[in-house]
């Protein structure tokens, strides 16, 4: 697999976005988001991504450049028109406005409409928990044909619709929930296809509603395949949860709950902020998050595993690892990203280290 620095993906990402027609400042932003994700272990979210923008913007279904306008606003909300542009901007703007609203009112809601994919959704609520405050996020498709069966279907109706959660911490990271409510993301189904590796038993099923391990059966055309809801054989929790999130973030955002009509993809989100300061001191609550981690880490390993983890801590070892081993692509998406470039006329940076072999995806903490 192709290997390459941090540095090296955000330029050759920034290049790819600017060459596509986005402005400074908004290239820089897409190629940070991008590469975030690939450096804390979310491929599907990372770089994998940049072949679907492109073909968005030649479809007119994203607007390099657009701003989001302000719709409706008090001084503890606001709602949000994205306009059609890259959801990472919109969304890192609408944080911004919910920390800066609940900095000055205690709590601070803010919903997203019209907005393209987002990416990680842990990056937002990350970026709230760095200015000391809480952040809640909820998110679904706006609305479009959706991918997720509900419990007890064998035809999709929900979206992935992930729910995102950050907490205060000392030092350095926050304590991060980035969950889909479905078994998987949707994105993590890509990345095996692109790896030509079967899917786990339990995250998909075929067209016509037969479990499968099968990716290219997720995305066969004409008879798309569906994701299951999480929780196994208690998915009715996954379902029950993915329903609230979808009205919370479709119905109140204006955006529509999912249904199966056609439009053009995109995320809508409810973000709801909390100012810490504003309940409790901000470190007599972050000594509480560090003393109930250290609860739950003193818990005897089961069968297994080498340690008990925490939310978040995943992802912080695994910036730790790819920041220092380099960043793995699969050849497939490495290649799509290519074409992508060169549609676009974009001359990408040359600096691949050659021959690093991809360690696995075993979760740390597991023997």
């Amino acid at each position: 697999m192709p290997t390459f620095s941090r540095q090296h993906l955000e330029e050759a990402a920034r290049r790819i976005f600017a060459a596509a027609g986005c402005g400074p400042a908004e290239a820089g932003i897409m190629a940070r988001s991008l590469v975030r994700a690939n450096l804390v272990g979310h491929d599907s979210h990372g770089v994998i991504r940049i072949p679907q923008y492109l073909e968005s913007v030649a479809r007119g279904r994203a607007v390099p450049g657009a701003s989001a306008d302000v719709l409706a606003e008090t001084p503890a909300s606001a709602c949000l028109d994205g306009n059609w542009g890259f959801g990472q901007p919109i969304a890192h703007r609408a944080t911004q406005i919910g920390v800066t609203k609940a900095k000055q009112c205690g709590v601070a809601a803010v919903t997203v409409r019209r907005a393209n994919h987002m990416g990680r959704m842990g990056e937002y609520v990350e970026a709230a928990a760095a200015q000391g405050a809480i952040g809640l996020l909820f998110c679904n498709i706006h609305g479009t044909a959706a991918c997720t069966v509900p419990w007890g279907g064998r035809e999709p109706r929900l979206g992935t619709n992930p729910v995102a959660a950050s907490l205060p911490r000392p030092p350095g990271w926050s304590l991060v929930l980035d969950m889909a409510t479905s078994a998987v993301a949707e994105g993590k189904v890509r990345v095996l296809r692109n790896r030509g590796e079967r899917t786990p038993v339990g995250w998909i099923l075929d067209g016509e509603g037969r479990p499968t391990t099968d990716p290219e059966a997720f995305y066969e055309a004409g008879n798309h395949g569906s994701l299951l809801p999480f929780g196994g054989g208690a998915g009715h929790k996954g379902y029950g949860l993915s329903v609230v999130v979808d009205l919370l973030a479709g119905a109140l955002s204006g955006a529509g709950a999912t249904s199966g009509r056609d439009g053009r993809f995109g995320n809508a989100i409810f973000l709801l902020v909390l100012d810490v300061a504003q309940f409790v001191p901000l470190d007599e609550f972050a000594r509480a998050v560090s003393q109930f981690e250290a609860f739950l880490k003193s818990s005897a390993p089961a069968p297994g595993y080498r340690e008990v983890l925490v939310p978040g801590e995943v992802e912080q070892r695994c910036a730790e690892a790819r920041g220092a081993a380099g960043i793995y692509v699969e050849e497939e998406t490495w290649a799509q990203v290519l074409a992508g470039a060169e549609r676009v006329g974009a001359r990408l940076p040359d600096c691949q280290v050659p021959d690093y072999q991809a360690p696995g995806d075993q979760v740390p903490g597991e023997a």
